[in-house]
């Protein structure tokens, strides 16, 4: 019996590195990360960064897999929104970044002037509709 939850451990560590390896892969196509250190000017650390994701993302994978629970209250739930928020946020940015959408819509639409209000609203759009989503409206338990 104790075999097969050996067997277990081991393909979900395997499933978990699999999937953060191409999660870090795709992240890594889009661009995120030259982008981000090129910010936050941390370029020598690029292989910290990468390591970081990765084991981030398994741990996620196991935690989920195996429904356990982390107790940081309503303060840390929304500690954890904000960031899981500018991590979505950022993603989606340098995706649209990556498939030109943003001067593609322009030149259709034919806007010329007003780009900054666009996105900035688009970002508003998405927080509000997440808070109301999720202060507002009450999920059936």
């Amino acid at each position: 019996m104790w075999i097969k939850y050996i067997l277990m451990a081991i393909i979900g560590l395997a499933a978990g590195g699999v999937i953060a390896g191409a999660y870090v892969a795709f992240i890594a196509s889009l661009g995120v990360y030259t982008r981000l250190e090129g910010w936050a000017k941390t370029g020598k650390k690029t292989l910290r960064i990468e390591t970081l994701i990765l084991l981030g993302t398994t741990l996620g994978n196991l935690m989920t897999l195996y429904e356990i629970p982390i107790p940081v209250g309503q303060v840390g739930l929304a500690v954890c929104g904000l960031f899981f928020g500018m991590f979505t946020g950022c993603l989606a940015a340098a995706l649209a970044d990556v498939v030109k959408l943003f001067p593609i819509l322009c030149r259709r639409v034919g806007l010329r002037k007003g780009l900054p209000y666009i996105i900035a609203a688009v970002g508003i759009g998405k927080a509000v509709g997440n808070w109301l989503q999720f202060f507002c409206l009450k999920s059936p338990q």
